[in-house]
């Protein structure tokens, strides 16, 4: 079971080759490097690649990132969202195996479902797994054509969901999936960190974030300061955190992560898969312009 949720926890970047491979060392290294900054890894999801990603390497990386967090207080949750249900359910099954703190699934994606077809594929990962390791929900209506509702989410939480990571980025939403789950241990996460003051102050547990990759610090700052009670200053914090949008721009901006991780850290994570390209010599110049704007923060 996931004891805690508070702090950075980042989106994981996964780190390929030039052939496509995953990089192994490249992946430890960066994993080790974050271990002491952050309370836990989201592994294997939109940021992860793992849409773009074979099984066999899927598995890799849930693997070698299990085994550098061996014996360290550090949450784990394994993205195993997949359209087909019974690949979600195997890919649980292999996480769980590994020793996974949590399954996390996209609502089935690239065919258009409705809202039974969405709950019964929740339910039936549930009964294959939920006795191992627990299941949450991850809704990205932008990328699956689908948004849970708060009357679903508390469906099925009451069947044995354990959590929700939203990044529909809709404060109402999220209002309405707290005010509908009644189990006090359900876990709330939001998908960005542009929201996690909101969402920390409407009864939020944690943020899972591209951010977190390469600004650990300040996602956990926001944390601190709402722990604190300390509203001028998280609210100021959430404000700089907002306004670093500009430096990856919209989306999923993966390639960006790869250059500035690099560039500010030294830390070197590869290159993204394709059909993903790095940046260009123009495109890495304006990141590290940009990066150079913000040496305060870590």
């Amino acid at each position: 079971m996931v004891k805690k949720f508070f702090g950075a926890m980042p989106a994981l970047i996964t780190p390929f080759d030039e052939k496509g491979e995953v990089d192994v060392p490249k992946l430890k290294t960066f994993v080790q490097w974050l271990l002491p900054k952050v309370q836990g890894f989201y592994v294997c999801g939109s940021y992860g690649s793992q849409p773009a990603m074979r099984e066999d390497q899927c598995r890799l990386v849930a693997e070698t990132v299990t085994e550098v967090c061996q014996g360290r207080d550090t949450t784990l949750i394994i993205h195993v969202g997949h359209p087909s249900t019974d690949i979600t359910i195997e890919r649980a099954k292999h996480a769980a195996s590994i020793g996974a703190h949590g399954v996390a699934s996209l609502t089935p994606y690239y065919y258009l479902h409705g809202p039974e077809l969405i709950t019964d594929h929740f339910k039936a990962l549930i009964d294959a797994v939920g006795h191992e390791v627990p299941v949450y929900l991850y809704n990205n209506p932008k990328y699956t054509n689908y948004c849970v509702t708060g009357e679903q989410i508390g469906e099925l939480s009451r069947y044995g969901l354990k959590g929700l990571k939203d990044s529909s980025t809709s404060i109402q939403l999220f209002y309405n999936c707290i005010a509908a789950v009644e189990d006090p241990e359900f876990v709330f996460l939001v998908g960005s960190q542009t929201m996690l003051y909101p969402c920390l102050s409407a009864g939020g547990q944690g943020c899972v974030s591209g951010m977190s990759n390469l600004f650990p610090g300040l996602v956990n700052s926001i944390f601190d300061a709402a722990a604190a009670g300390d509203n001028a200053k998280a609210v100021a914090l959430q404000h700089e955190a907002n306004e670093l949008r500009h430096l990856t721009g919209t989306g999923i901006p993966i390639a960006f992560y790869h250059t500035a991780i690099k560039y500010r850290w030294d830390i070197d994570i590869g290159v993204p898969r394709r059909p993903l390209k790095p940046l260009d010599a123009e495109g890495e110049a304006r990141v590290r312009a940009a990066l150079d704007r913000y040496p305060h923060l870590k």
